[in-house]
């Protein structure tokens, strides 16, 4: 149980990075921002680019920059917000008084785009992540953790933390939950919604970048289509947390990665069912707590 917990919460970080990006936009515009798997991937091709001396782009060999870790990190983030507030000014802006479903449309079209253009730049196949050295496996209670593995969790408490206090206590945190709140309200207290919205992509594509690092140094590669499979278990994440709700899509994050481990550890072929299991995860949350472990309960006048 100790191994399965750690290789959980080291999972579920991850997954609970992204989902809370899924929260955050979905908070302020009530849409499902599917690009948030591409992110993901250029988040870690980003990072990947930054680390290494030489690597193949659309097919010819370029000289990369070779960065330390954490800069290659930072170069990383950036790439993914940078990705995030493209996405947004061009794709999601011009949408924005056209019916959910057109957002929705987009977003799946948009998904779709970035992706071949990553299998344009990096192809198709997985690009292996140089991993730093730090350290040997520690053997606790008979389990054997893997250093990483806590540097991953550690980092995804960090992040999602820090993130929350900025959109608790900062004041483009108060804008953004006065526009998630009543948009036309915040308007006319003077909160400029076209930088409170742009603000919300760009933090939020920063956590789904973070996430993809996270997970290209954990599994030790990168590829265009890495963001797939992680972005709807996120998004599994943030309707079992509670989807609105960044507390709440951190610890969907947690429980889905170790509900995955322990049905791959107990259940036999369990590992084989992972993904299945996950989605039947989400149809049973949807059938008996629609709002979630932290979400409340919304009540319409109609």
């Amino acid at each position: 149980m100790t191994q399965v917990l750690i290789n959980g919460l080291a999972v579920g970080g991850i997954y609970g990075l992204l989902a809370v990006s899924f929260s955050i936009v979905y908070g302020v515009l009530g849409m499902v921002n599917f690009a948030f798997g591409e992110v993901f991937m250029f988040g870690a091709f980003g990072a990947l680019v930054a680390s290494l001396s030489t690597i193949n782009v659309a097919g010819a060999e370029v000289a990369g920059p070779a960065l330390p870790p954490w800069l290659a990190l930072i170069v990383g983030l950036v790439v993914g917000a940078a990705v995030g507030f493209v996405v947004e000014r061009l794709a999601y802006k011009p949408l924005r008084s056209a019916p959910i479903l057109s957002m929705l449309i987009t977003a799946i079209a948009v998904s779709l785009l970035l992706r071949a253009i990553a299998t344009f730049l990096f192809g198709a196949a997985q690009v292996p992540a140089p991993r730093p050295e730090i350290g040997e496996a520690i053997v606790i209670w008979g389990a054997r953790i893997q250093p990483i593995d806590l540097v991953i969790f550690i980092v995804a408490v960090m992040a999602a933390a820090a993130f929350w206090a900025v959109v608790r206590f900062s004041p483009i945190g108060r804008a953004i939950r006065a526009t998630a709140l009543d948009k036309d309200a915040a308007k006319l207290m003077g909160i400029g919604i076209d930088r409170v919205i742009a603000t919300t992509f760009i933090l939020g594509s920063a956590m789904a970048a973070l996430a993809g690092i996270l997970y290209s140094q954990k599994y030790g590669f990168a590829a265009a289509a890495m963001g797939f499979i992680p972005g709807l278990k996120a998004l599994v994440a943030a309707v079992l947390g509670g989807i609105g709700s960044i507390p709440g899509a951190f610890v969907g994050g947690l429980a889905l990665g170790v509900v995955e481990e322990a049905a791959a550890a107990f259940v036999p072929g369990g590992s084989a069912y992972r993904d299945v299991i996950a989605f039947g995860v989400l149809v049973l949350i949807l059938w008996l707590r629609p709002q979630g472990i932290l979400g409340r309960r919304e009540v319409v006048k109609v």
